[in-house]
């Protein structure tokens, strides 16, 4: 809504207060200067004097409304202020025509509200600019709130996972489960160190599936189809919301690799051009794992939809395709 700091808000305040009430100031001077004291009635009516009037009353109205509890008393301020402007009009009003009517009164009033009301408008809306900063800033803060629970919730489904696969391994006595316990301790150690931060390093959470990636390599052995591609058209490093990607990566093997049958694979491609990524994900799917595309909707899944739809509301899409003998997603994100 609006970017800027409590600190650049209260220096456009001042500016505009300042610049406002010196053109009001210096414009009345100069009025005087030239109308008095040759043409006295000539003076109160004029341009200068209005707009003196207009921002007096908008200034007053805006500061002493808000000390006001009561509505009566705002109301009362607000009628106290109506009566120099129907003096003024009437007084204009006798000036133009040598006479006083209602009807021409009247007529200046409403034009005389309406000024008065823009001048109101235009202070109420500089002042409350560290109102709507605030309101921002708090807003800002509840999303990432949002966002961390809902990150904090992924992070006992991974560990879960990922200790029933070394559960598997221990029973198996597979030669490679101290491999295994190490490369989950650095796993660990990205889900405490890093993943309180609002942003990390892409290449940190690349790392991470990587190290993810060769876990199940292990599990399911070396001749396993899973695939890595990774496709950077510049070295600049980009930075995302951390363990956001795992979540395909972790669906991709629980429902197109539960087994290490034959024809299973995991093929997963990051590109990543300019500010753009795209993330994809395919998997095989089986005839006798009975899939629907709703089994599909898990936890996991649904978590990642909320936690784009708070931190990527308009630079994300998600889509999946589902084929008899494959399932693919693929998630499009523009990066900071």
């Amino acid at each position: 809504m609006f970017p800027l700091s409590l600190k650049t808000i209260r220096k456009i305040k001042v500016i505009f207060n300042v610049i406002l009430i010196s053109i009001v100031i210096l414009q009345l001077i100069r009025s005087a200067y030239f109308l008095i004291p040759d043409d006295w009635l000539f003076f109160w009516t004029s341009d200068a004097l209005e707009n003196l009037l207009f921002a007096s009353s908008a200034y007053v109205l805006y500061y002493y409304s808000l000390k006001f509890r009561s509505l009566l008393k705002k109301i009362g301020l607000a009628s106290a202020l109506i009566i120099p402007l129907v003096l003024l009009a009437a007084l204009k009003n006798y000036r133009i025509y040598d006479e006083l009517s209602f009807e021409q009164t009247f007529e200046f009033f409403t034009s005389f509200l309406g000024h008065a009301l823009l001048y109101y408008l235009l202070i109420y809306f500089v002042n409350r600019l560290e109102l709507f900063s605030r309101y921002k800033q708090l807003e800002d803060e509840l999303n990432q709130a949002k966002a961390q629970l809902l990150r904090n919730q992924l992070h006992p489904h991974f560990l879960f996972n990922a200790f029933n696969s070394l559960y598997s391994l221990s029973l198996k006595n597979h030669p490679d489960t101290s491999e295994y316990i190490l490369k989950l301790s650095s796993m660990m150690r990205y889900l405490t160190d890093e993943t309180h931060l609002n942003k990390v390093p892409l290449s940190k959470e690349l790392d991470f599936i990587q190290k993810y990636i060769a876990i199940e390599k292990i599990r399911f052995g070396n001749d396993a189809r899973i695939n890595l591609s990774i496709n950077k058209a510049a070295d600049n490093e980009k930075w995302i919301e951390p363990f956001l990607l795992i979540v395909l990566v972790e669906n991709a093997f629980k429902h197109g690799f539960y087994t290490n049958a034959k024809g299973a694979f995991v093929n997963i491609t990051v590109t990543i051009e300019q500010d753009e990524l795209l993330f994809t994900v395919e998997n095989s799917v089986f005839e006798q794992q009975h899939f629907q595309e709703s089994n599909r909707q898990g936890k996991g899944l649904e978590n990642l939809k909320q936690r784009l739809a708070l931190l990527y509301p308009n630079s994300s899409g998600l889509k999946t395709t589902h084929t008899e003998d494959a399932y693919t997603t693929k998630l499009k994100l523009t990066l900071a």
